[in-house]
C-alpha cells in the first residue's frame, strides 16, 4: 500500500508539472452590479473569482474579510482615510486624505476646519473657500494644501451625506500638525545667591511646534532630569523639568557655583541654546554678621549718650515761642494833662 500511495503522489506531481499556466482553468467572475463590488474587485480580484480556483489559507482569510467589508458597505455611506494624523514641516505640502463609498450616485461632500469651538468651511457646495484658493486643490474627495503654516494647525473634518442610502451620513476627522523648529530660548539665571536658599533658573521659547523639550547644562555637562541615578550627582539637591524648562535648587549649595546654559529642541529641529551665565553661590558669614551688629549697637549707644549729655548741659533747652507775625500790638502812651473837676464829676 505504501508503494501504491507513493506512486499516486508521484503521478500527481508529474501531472502538475506538465500543466502550464495557460491550462489552469479560468475563474468564473460573477457580474459586478454595485460600485462597492467594483471597488473590492480592484483590490481583491480573487474574492470574486471563487469557482474553479484553488485558494490558500491567506487568500481565504482576505477573501472573508473583504466580503464582510463589502456587506458592511452595502448598508450606506462609509468613509476611510489613509492618515488620520498628518505631520508636515512648515511651508511644505499636506495631503488630507478622505475616501468614501455610497450606494446612490448622488453624495454631498464637505470639509470643515475645527479649532477649539470655532468651525469654518474649507470646501462647501463644490467649491473651496476663498482663503484657500490658490494654495489648496481637491484631489477627488481629498485636499492637497500647500505652504502650510502654524495657522493651518487644526482638526479637519470630512463629511459625506447621501440622502438615498440606508446610512445617509458619515464623517471622519484628520488632525494636521505643522512642525516648526524652536527659536533661541530665553534664560533667566541669577548671578549670585546665598547658600541654603532656594534658587530657580528658567528657560523658555514659544516658537517651536510641537512644544520644545529643555535640557540644562552646568560647565557644558548635561544635568540629568533624575540626578539620583548618576553617582556623580548623589549629593545634589536640584530638579529639572524638561517640559517647562525650570531648574530648581532647594537648597542651593556652594558646590553649585558654575556656568549654566539651556538648550531647546523638538522633532522639527534644534537644538537652540542660550548664552552661558555664571552663578556664584556664597556661604553665610556668621562672624561678619556679628561684627556688623556690634558696630551698629555701639553707634546707637554713643548717639543716645550724646543726646543725654547735651540735655543735661542745657544745650537742648526749649526755645521761647516767637510772636506771630500777623499780630500787631499797639501801646497807647498815657495822655499828660491837668486834672480838673468838671460839673458832671461833681454831680
Amino acid at each position: 500500500p505504501d508503494r501504491r500511495e507513493s506512486a499516486e503522489v508521484a503521478e500527481e506531481k508529474q501531472q502538475q508539472q506538465q500543466v502550464g499556466p495557460s491550462q489552469i482553468p479560468a475563474c468564473q467572475t460573477p457580474t459586478l452590479k454595485t460600485p462597492q463590488e467594483k471597488f473590492w474587485r480592484n483590490f481583491f480580484p480573487f474574492c470574486l473569482e471563487l469557482r474553479g480556483c484553488k485558494m490558500t489559507r491567506v487568500e481565504i482569510f482576505l477573501c472573508s474579510f473583504s466580503l464582510l467589508q463589502l456587506i458592511h458597505q452595502s448598508h450606506g455611506v462609509t468613509i476611510t482615510s489613509l492618515h488620520r494624523n498628518v505631520e508636515v514641516k512648515e511651508f511644505e505640502t499636506a495631503q488630507l486624505s478622505c475616501n468614501y463609498q455610497v450606494e446612490s450616485d448622488h453624495a454631498r461632500l464637505e470639509w470643515k476646519k475645527i479649532v477649539g469651538n470655532q468651525v469654518s468651511f474649507v470646501y462647501f457646495n463644490g467649491l473651496l473657500m476663498e482663503k484657500y484658493r490658490g494654495r489648496a486643490e481637491m484631489r477627488g474627495s481629498s485636499i492637497r494644501l500647500r505652504d502650510v503654516t502654524r495657522e493651518d494647525m487644526a482638526t479637519y473634518r470630512c463629511e459625506v451625506a447621501a440622502a438615498g442610502d440606508k446610512v445617509d451620513f458619515a464623517e471622519i476627522d484628520i488632525k494636521l500638525s505643522v512642525l516648526v523648529p524652536p527659536a533661541v530660548p530665553t534664560c533667566k539665571i541669577p548671578s549670585s545667591a546665598m547658600s541654603g536658599s532656594r534658587v530657580v533658573l528658567t528657560c523658555k521659547e514659544s516658537d517651536g511646534s510641537p512644544p520644545s523639550d529643555y535640557t540644562w547644562f552646568k560647565d557644558n555637562k548635561k544635568l540629568l532630569e533624575r540626578p539620583a541615578k548618576d553617582l556623580a550627582y548623589i549629593n545634589t539637591s536640584y530638579t529639572v523639568n524638561q517640559k517647562t524648562g525650570v531648574l530648581t535648587f532647594n537648597p542651593v549649595k556652594k558646590t553649585n557655583s558654575g556656568s549654566y546654559h539651556c538648550e531647546a529642541k523638538n522633532k522639527a529641529g534644534g537644538p537652540q541654546k542660550c548664552s552661558a551665565q555664571y552663578m556664584q553661590i556664597n556661604d553665610l558669614d556668621v562672624g561678619a554678621i556679628v561684627i556688623t551688629v556690634i558696630i551698629i549697637a555701639s553707634v546707637l549707644s554713643l548717639c543716645g549718650f550724646g543726646m543725654y549729655y547735651a540735655h543735661r548741659k542745657g544745650y537742648l533747652g526749649s526755645s521761647r515761642p516767637s510772636k506771630g507775625k500777623g499780630t500787631n500790638h499797639t501801646t497807647v502812651p498815657p495822655v499828660k494833662e491837668d486834672f480838673k473837676h468838671t460839673k458832671s464829676f461833681i454831680i
